[in-house]
């Protein structure tokens, strides 16, 4: 391999940063659904000719294993010499595309210079419909991924620059709302093109030696630093379990995710072997997603400014037992997987603070997609309002949880959708929007709180739920309190309150109904009655605790 010097690696992995970064605003502003350019559920990546990660702008953290994953299965489908300048292939199958679930769609682009295949660039995204049962694609009652909505392996959307018409009919009949769906992929093709201008500019800069020799710099680099990381720590083995509500459909089970972690020199294994074995509910989250949770707990433990690629996976081991809800088979359900993920996450982060000794943060609260397929009585057009409802966050050492962030995990920068843009796009209004007060678990650093969303219908609707955190509390550690569990209410306070469940498909709502989303709070870090004064002060005055919190919890006497 050629060698490179320092100055130059600096300043190709600098521009591939930037590049990253440049296709993940383009996608954001060219998005026609608000789950892209409000939610910001997607993220673009660079990855080499064999599908390796080159850099990813961390959007999302989970899209760490699925960018590889997906290349991984258009590679096994198609071959080197079928690929050709202006080609692009889209795929959202999650067993066989790597797909988070069905309705994150890949827009994958190869890269070519001077002839050669040398890159691709990729962009995956979240669509507002792809069929299936419910409006949104996400019903939280599905026991098939066929309920999950149309199923694409890795296909041929543009040959030489010319968009495939037969797949975008395929799209439009399999969507109750197509011009989102094409007018997004669309806008992730451009985006892909971007990326694929500024790679070759670099690439006739440098040369393609030079910059081949950079990408495996890159990795190199990246495995080396986390292996010195590791051999710092001391050999051993650690534990962590955690629990979700239920599966969606079995609702008296509680669903059991375990890790060992062993850490042996410079190298660290997460087996998942104990876990429960696949569910009939879609709370199933498949490999790839699992090895990216590690991935970025890793990041976490060592250095935030680690860059995400290839080499990350070197010291990582994962022991992920086949037909488990780590490791599902084809058919199961795994559209509700955002729930599992944070648990998973929550608990390599709590092994690793076990192997590392450095500092525990409480776990943080559940929260969840909800989803609203509406339909005008007065045009019979169709909408989905697609949002992200988030949960507080854990609380650790010297600093408070962050109010209304998650859910249930560090799983990146999404957020929630602004009321003005609920309003000006869907037939409803917005009452509400506001944090919980006392749901926040107690200690001397309390835990984030959670928050409430109300909505009154004005048209007729489908209500759907991917959630989590109505059973099952986010620990607080050290003497720290559990955060307050959310809930699902339609009607509230009237002789017609409804409570549903935190993984729901297609409620009926009808004009004139109340929908009230309360989302849970963080776990709390150390004795309440530690908690500085002036903190617990703030806190009532704010709102965030009740006076009978400050009172009898915090014990606040004035």
């Amino acid at each position: 391999m050629q060698r490179i010097d320092p100055v130059t690696f600096q300043v190709i992995v600098s521009s591939l940063s930037g590049i990253v970064r440049e296709m993940q605003s383009s996608l954001f502003r060219t998005g026609y659904s608000t789950i892209i350019r409000e939610s910001l559920d997607a993220s673009c990546a660079i990855l080499d000719r064999q599908g390796r990660l080159v850099g990813q702008y961390v959007n999302l953290t989970i899209h760490l294993g699925a960018h590889p994953a997906g290349l991984h299965h258009l590679l096994s489908r198609y071959t080197y010499s079928e690929f050709e300048e202006g080609d692009c292939f889209i795929v959202n199958h999650p067993y066989y595309g790597g797909s988070p679930h069905s309705v994150d769609m890949f827009v994958i682009t190869p890269v070519f210079y001077d002839g050669e295949l040398v890159a691709f660039c990729s962009g995956l995204a979240h669509k507002s419909d792809i069929g299936g049962t419910v409006p949104g694609s996400g019903s939280g009652s599905a026991t098939e991924v066929f309920h999950e909505g149309l199923l694409l392996p890795p296909v041929k959307y543009a040959s030489r620059g010319k968009i495939n018409k037969e797949i975008e009919a395929i799209l439009e009949v399999n969507s109750r709302t197509p011009e989102l769906v094409i007018g997004d992929i669309r806008g992730q093709m451009g985006t892909d093109r971007v990326g694929e201008a500024r790679v070759k500019t670099l690439f006739q800069k440098y040369g393609t030696e030079t910059v081949m020799a950079a990408f495996e710099e890159l990795y190199a680099r990246t495995e080396v630093r986390v292996r010195q990381e590791l051999a710092a720590w001391p050999d051993g083995e650690a534990e962590a379990e955690g629990y979700l509500d239920n599966d969606g459909i079995v609702l008296d089970r509680k669903v059991h995710l375990h890790c060992h972690a062993t850490k042996r020199g410079d190298t660290l294994t997460f087996d998942f072997s104990k876990s429960d074995d696949q569910t009939r509910g879609p709370v199933n989250i498949c490999p790839p997603l699992v090895q990216a949770t590690g991935y970025f707990a890793t990041i976490a433990a060592i250095d935030p400014y680690l860059p995400c690629n290839y080499g990350l996976s070197k010291p990582l081991r994962f022991i992920l037992r086949e037909g488990s809800v780590v490791n599902p088979l084809v058919p199961a359900p795994v559209n509700c997987y955002a729930a599992t993920f944070g648990m998973v996450e929550s608990i390599i982060t709590d092994t690793l603070i076990q192997l590392s000794g450095k500092q525990p943060i409480a776990r943080t609260g559940g929260g969840g997609a909800t989803v609203i397929g509406w339909k005008s009585t007065k045009t019979g057009r169709s909408f989905v309002q697609y949002e992200m409802c988030l949960g507080g966050t854990g609380a650790m050492d010297g600093d408070d949880g962050s109010k209304g962030m998650g859910p249930r995990n560090s799983v990146g920068a999404i957020r929630a959708t602004p009321i003005e843009i609920i309003e000006a796009e869907f037939p409803c209004r917005m009452t509400t929007y506001a944090i919980r007060p006392d749901t926040g678990g107690p200690g001397k650093y309390r835990g984030g709180l959670g928050t409430v969303r109300e909505y009154v219908c004005m048209e007729p609707g489908a209500f759907s739920c991917r959630g989590d955190g109505q059973i099952v509390t986010a620990s607080g550690i050290l003497g720290g309190g559990a955060g307050g569990v959310g809930a699902l209410i339609v009607n509230p306070g009237t002789p017609q309150e409804k409570r549903l469940q935190a993984r729901v498909g297609g409620y009926p709502l009808k004009p004139g109904d109340v929908l009230r989303v309360e989302m849970a709070g963080g776990g709390g870090y150390g004795n309440p009655k530690e908690r500085d004064r002036d903190r617990v002060l703030g806190d009532l005055e704010s709102g965030y605790i009740t006076p009978e919190a400050a009172r009898e919890i915090y014990g606040l006497t004035t």
